[in-house]
């Protein structure tokens, strides 16, 4: 039965419809800026450079190439997107465990000092084994890739006894909607939600984010202040629902 269950819901998922930026008025946004919590795991550099950026075999792309051809760093899933991502080992990059409550980070930071408790650097099964406790431990599959200058830019440490868990603090003004069908999106990745989502854009970039991440992580700005989210009728019944957008 579990056998079947999984072929039909990668059905589901490989199937959902794609939904094109043109389809969407984001004149009826609501605009917010993002406050979310993060944990973050900087990537050194990795021997031989990590293994390559390339999907495995229960992706719909599987052998594909992630990015460009011949990168090479660490292959995840970002289990929020339902999709397959990658940071490179170039000592660039590094990969953010996103949504992440303080005592989540205190059990995060606890496991990376286990992990380099000789002082070793983080390599690309230290990486893969923190990935893992946060989400089979922890419950957190919430995972993407950003560069490093971009983290010290636009966040700042929630607490100074560790470093890792940083807040985003940048000012710009985002525009989001609420997407409540099933949808599939090209932003930074192939993003997948089953259960809708919410459609997040700044200038030309757009991007999906899960209802209840985005309830928790961003705030409405009302007359150049900051307002805690309440529930999706709450903010989206009058402003930001959009139905059928896709044909």
């Amino acid at each position: 039965m579990t056998f079947y269950k999984g072929i039909c819901y990668l059905a589901i998922m490989n199937n959902l419809p794609l939904l094109q930026v043109s389809s969407i008025d984001f004149k009826k946004a609501i605009p917010v800026v993002n406050r979310t919590k993060r944990f973050i795991i900087f990537i050194p550099h990795l021997p031989g450079g990590g293994e390559p950026m390339v999907y495995p075999e229960e992706s719909e792309f599987s052998g594909e190439w992630i990015k460009k051809k011949n990168d090479y760093g660490v292959v995840f899933f970002n289990g929020k997107d339902s999709a397959w991502q990658a940071a490179k080992g170039n000592g660039k990059e590094a990969i953010i465990i996103n949504d992440v409550t303080e005592e989540q980070s205190g059990q995060l930071y606890n496991k990376l000092l286990k992990l380099t408790v000789n002082k070793d650097d983080l390599n690309l099964d230290k990486i893969k084994s923190l990935l893992d406790f946060a989400s089979q431990d922890l419950g957190i599959v919430d995972f993407y890739n950003k560069q490093k200058f971009s983290i010290h830019r636009d966040m700042k440490v929630v607490k100074p006894n560790n470093a890792f868990y940083m807040e985003v603090t940048k000012k710009d003004v985002h525009k989001a909607l609420y997407v409540p069908d099933a949808f599939s999106f090209n932003g930074p990745v192939l993003q997948k939600f089953p259960k809708g989502a919410v459609l997040v854009s700044k200038g030309k970039f757009s991007w999906g984010v899960d209802t209840n991440v985005f309830l928790r992580s961003y705030r409405a700005l009302i007359g150049g202040r900051e307002r805690v989210l309440g529930t999706v009728d709450d903010e989206f019944a009058l402003n930001g629902r959009i139905k059928r957008v896709i044909s």
